[in-house]
């Protein structure tokens, strides 16, 4: 496998960023061009950047291990939302990366080999991504997300947390698209959410879990002994990618 690390600029946050790579070998592996690789776009935490999924997870033996392309950006303390200082980072993540990535190295920009996921602040960023951009992903993951601001025990701890970067929706944080259980409307979608019972994101993924059902969304979820930490998010991303791409692959059998 190669690990690339990119510096360039774009229009949308309009600064040089740094975005880490896994792209596998073809000529060692299966000569199967980047074109038609699945790409996995993953998302970091609040406190992280682009760099730490490689520090601190397996996520280079699992590239290898299922061929794919992994994308890594690396995107301040913004939730990947559009506005934060000044920054676009939701167009960012969403149009301007994946063209530039279509552009310089040929990767595909179909729906069926893209899909995203993220950590913590990444696994908000994700499920916010993918629910407004079904056409785009056929898959998303999100671990130990902050996903619901709807009354839940942990209500006022979460706001605070998220206060700083996202004070300017905080009036209608509730009833507006940055409340991801407001954007659940059937979409084609694989969803995969875990979190750790012992993790303060909990209840947040349980009402996210509850809407779902009462929508009638298939979700994949799953909760167990755990913390906020590394040791419970590299083995749920590895879960991750087996689920999805197995759901994939059914699919397009049952077609």
């Amino acid at each position: 496998m190669a690990i690339l690390t990119m510096h360039s600029v774009f229009e949308s946050i309009q600064l040089t960023t740094c975005i880490n790579m896994i792209i596998p070998d073809s000529v060692r592996m299966d000569n199967i061009p980047l074109s038609e690789r699945k790409v996995l776009y993953l998302l970091h935490g609040l406190s992280d950047d682009g760099t730490m999924w490689l520090r601190r997870s397996k996520i280079e033996s699992y590239a290898e291990k299922y061929g794919l392309v992994v994308v890594m950006p690396s995107a301040d303390r913004s939730f990947y939302c559009d506005g934060y200082d000044g920054k676009d980072y939701y167009t960012y993540i969403t149009s301007d990366l994946p063209k530039y990535l279509h552009n310089v190295f040929n990767l595909s920009n179909s729906k069926e080999n893209n899909f995203i996921a993220g950590i913590s602040m990444g696994g908000y960023g994700a499920m916010r991504i993918a629910l407004k951009n079904s056409n785009n992903y056929f898959a998303v993951g999100s671990f130990s997300g902050p996903l619901a601001f709807n009354p839940i025990p942990n209500k006022e701890k979460v706001l605070t947390a998220i206060a700083p970067f996202l004070k300017d929706e905080l009036p209608t944080i509730l009833t507006g698209d940055f409340n991801i259980p407001n954007l659940i409307d059937g979409q084609d979608l694989y969803v995969y959410i875990a979190c750790g019972l012992q993790d303060n994101m909990f209840f947040c993924n349980k009402y996210f879990e509850k809407v779902a059902k009462e929508k009638n969304f298939k979700i994949d979820s799953v909760y167990k002994i755990g913390k906020h930490n590394w040791e419970f998010w590299d083995e749920q991303i590895n879960e991750f990618i087996n689920k999805a791409l197995n759901e994939k692959n059914n699919k397009r059998k049952n077609k």
